[in-house]
Parts: structure tokens; sequence; C-alpha cells
């Protein structure tokens, strides 16, 4: 991955969910808030957010003005970003409240979350095929809970790799991921050799494509703009010749929907630096449509554009 300078690295966001402490916090009031009186928990908190603007209040705000649809005015996209604030919120306390009772298996999940039928498709005859699938996922709606989720209804253990060094509220979460079926390894070398391991195996690996990571971006480009995001993961299938799969996650207010695409295979130019930039357009292209149908559900509070 290409490190950028200082103008395009993403600053540290200060959420409430980067700290060991109101991480935990959160996690107890989730588990212990019962359904009937979340709503107004999800919406007090939220609004307090609202409220002490923290640094990923303005990082949403600026995305969303690359995202949402031109002529799209600052209320309609402050507007949004109050309701991105309560989504999000609303998505730690599902989570939370499941991991609270113990077993994070989905059918027992309250609210649902459903896999459209064709998505289970197309991971099937991806499987049958033998050459491993990479599942490239866009951190949008309850992106945890479909997750742990999508772990099981997937027909093989995944390999989920998650976040280097991730701050200890991350740590947190990820040991509530890490129950789920399948392994989440934070991305290192050894881990990213067992998961071209996998792959070649025919076995199932996933991970996030739309968030900044520090010191990791590059310049792509997205929805038609130059915008800065991690863009090694593209080497896997370059060198496994696994198919490729982007996924989405999306709320309707009474369940979450696992969304996806059909497998894409690599287009190959015989250029080596041309084949990763040509793939990882093609697969922004996809993820650029999941945001586009949800700008308020996409979780990504980290600038992605350069100011």
């Amino acid at each position: 991955m290409t490190r950028t300078d200082s103008a395009t690295t993403p600053k540290a966001s200060n959420s409430v969910f980067q700290r060991s402490l109101p991480t935990r916090l959160m996690y107890l009031l989730g588990k212990y808030t019962p359904p009937q009186l979340a709503g107004g928990v999800v919406w007090g908190i939220s609004q307090a957010l609202l409220a002490w603007k923290p640094a990923n209040y303005y990082g949403a705000l600026s995305n969303l003005s690359h995202v949402m649809p031109p002529g799209t005015t600052k209320d309609e996209r402050i507007r949004a970003v109050r309701r991105l604030f309560y989504y999000s919120t609303l998505s730690y306390y599902h989570l939370f409240h499941n991991a609270g009772k113990g077993d994070l298996r989905p059918d027992g999940f309250k609210p649902r979350v459903e896999i459209a039928p064709e998505v289970r498709g197309y991971l099937e005859s991806a499987v049958a095929s033998g050459r491993g699938l990479l599942v490239l996922g866009s951190h949008a709606s309850n992106f945890d809970l479909c997750g742990i989720a999508f772990s099981y209804y997937a027909p093989l253990p995944v390999q989920a790799l998650s976040l280097a060094d991730p701050p200890p509220g991350y740590e947190f979460i990820n040991d509530l991921r890490s129950r789920a079926r399948g392994l989440l390894t934070p991305i290192t070398p050894e881990t990213l050799r067992d998961a071209i391991q996998r792959l070649r195996e025919g076995g199932i690996v996933l991970t996030g494509v739309d968030r900044p990571v520090p010191n990791g971006n590059s310049p792509v480009t997205f929805f038609g703009e130059t915008a800065y995001l991690p863009t090694g993961y593209i080497r896997i299938p370059l060198i496994t010749d696994c198919l490729v799969m982007t996924m989405s996650f999306f709320w309707d207010g009474a369940a979450y929907h696992i969304l996806g695409n059909p497998p894409m295979e690599m287009v190959r130019t015989g250029d080596r630096e041309r084949d990763s930039m040509v793939n990882v357009q093609r697969v922004l292209a996809e993820i650029e449509g999941f945001v586009s149908a949800a700008p308020d559900q996409w979780m990504v509070f980290l600038p992605v554009w350069a100011s």
C-alpha cells in the first residue's frame, strides 16, 4: 500500500468507540436496555453526540457532500448526518444487545439479519468453482452484526481481515466479532499469507475497502473525484486468481439485509500496476452503487477526499 503525505492521510477521529472504557460502558447499556426502551435511549445518545459535534461529525458531513446527489443542499446534508448518527448508534445497540445474550447465531438475532437469495447463490457457485472467493465489503449500516451473520450464512468458514493495530475500543468490538464462526485476524504479513493460502485452497476471505487507514491510502477515483483509500487488497486476487465479490448491508427499519454483486474475474492487461488500478476501480464502482442507494447508512466518518 502507498504511504500518502499529510494532506491525504486521515486524521485521527475522536470517536467514543476508539476508547476502551466508553465502549465497554456502551456495551453494558446496550446489553441491558430492553428493546421497548431502545428507541429513546438511542435517540438521546445520538442527539448528545450531535450536540458535541466530534471530529467524525465533520468527516461524515464532508464525505456526504461527495456521495449525495448533485444539487443537494447543506441543510439536506446536515439532516443526512443526523440520520447517520442515529443509524450508527442504533447499529451499536443492536450489536451489543445481541452479543450480550451470549449466542451470536443469526437465527436468534433481533432484529433479523437476512441474506438475499441471489447472494447465497453467488457464494455457493464461487465455492463450487474451487478458486476461492475474496469478499470486499462496504462499511455500511450494521456491518459488524451483518458480518457476524454472514460468517454463518457462508458455505465455508470465513477469514476476516480487520484493521491492524486497532485502538482499545475497537479491540473490544473485535472480541465480539471473534465469537462468530470463522476467523478474525488483524492484517499482518503472516495473516495475509494465511489468507492467500486459504484462497488457493478454495476458501473465503473477507475485508473492507472503503474506509481510510493511517499510512495505507492511495489516490483513486471515487464518485468521480480523487479520493484516498486502501488499495493493497487487490494484490490478493491478482496473486491467487480467486474470484472477487463486493458486498454491503442495509437497514430497512425492521431488518438488516446482506447485499452482494455477482463475483468478478480480475482483468489482466499485462501491466502489473495497471492491473491493480483497473481492478480497484472496478471494485469501487460497485461500492459506489451500494453507497448511493443509502448515503445516510454509509458508516465512514474519516474524510475520504482531501479538503
